[in-house]
C-alpha cells in the first residue's frame, strides 16, 4: 500500500480569481482536487505497486494523451507497455513522496524502483495528470535516475527508444 503524503493546493493565479468572481466556490474546487488525488492515487496504487493495468479501463481515458517519451498515446497502448514491463522486470515498487492538486491537474512525486536478475533500477519521477470526468485524461513526466547504473540504463532507453 502506498505511504503519501497529501498536500492539496490551489495556485491564486487569474483563472482561480476568474472562478470565484464568478461564483465557483473554493469548495467546489478542493472537492474536486481531492477527488482526483483519490483517481490518481488508486491508478497509481495498483498500476506501481499491485503492478496490474486492470484499473486502466476504469481510470484511464481510452484516447489518454501520454507525453512520455516511452509510452504511446492510449489506454491500450499504456497497458501493453506496462505488461511487458512487468515480464521484464520481476520485482518493482513504487513510493508516493508528495502529492498535490488544482482542480483538474494531480502532480505526484515519487521513486520507483525495478530489478531483474541482473541489475535494480532506481528513478525519481514528477508525474502531472489532468483528469476528465474522473478519469486520466493526459500525463507528462520528469524523470531521474538515481544511481549511475540508473541513468545509464535511462540514457540508452531513451536514446535507443527502447
Amino acid at each position: 500500500m502506498l505511504k503519501v503524503v497529501q498536500e492539496p493546493t490551489h495556485v491564486n493565479n487569474e483563472q482561480h480569481i476568474k472562478e470565484r468572481n464568478e461564483g465557483v466556490s473554493d469548495e467546489k474546487n478542493h472537492s474536486l482536487s481531492e477527488s482526483n488525488i483519490a483517481v490518481v492515487l488508486a491508478f497509481y496504487d495498483e498500476v506501481f505497486s499491485q503492478r496490474s493495468v486492470e484499473c486502466c479501463n476504469k481510470l484511464m481515458k481510452a484516447d489518454y494523451i501520454n507525453h512520455s517519451q516511452f509510452v504511446e498515446n492510449g489506454r491500450e497502448n499504456f497497458k501493453a507497455y506496462f505488461n511487458t514491463f512487468y515480464q521484464q522486470f520481476k520485482r518493482s515498487g513504487t513510493h508516493v513522496e508528495l502529492v498535490f492538486a488544482d482542480k483538474d491537474k494531480v502532480c505526484l512525486h515519487a521513486t520507483h524502483w525495478a530489478s531483474n536478475r541482473l541489475f535494480t533500477v532506481k528513478l525519481k519521477c514528477i508525474d502531472i495528470y489532468r483528469l476528465e470526468e474522473g478519469q486520466l485524461a493526459e500525463h507528462w513526466d520528469a524523470v531521474e535516475g538515481l544511481t549511475v547504473f540508473s541513468r545509464l540504463v535511462f540514457f540508452l532507453k531513451s536514446f535507443l527508444r527502447l
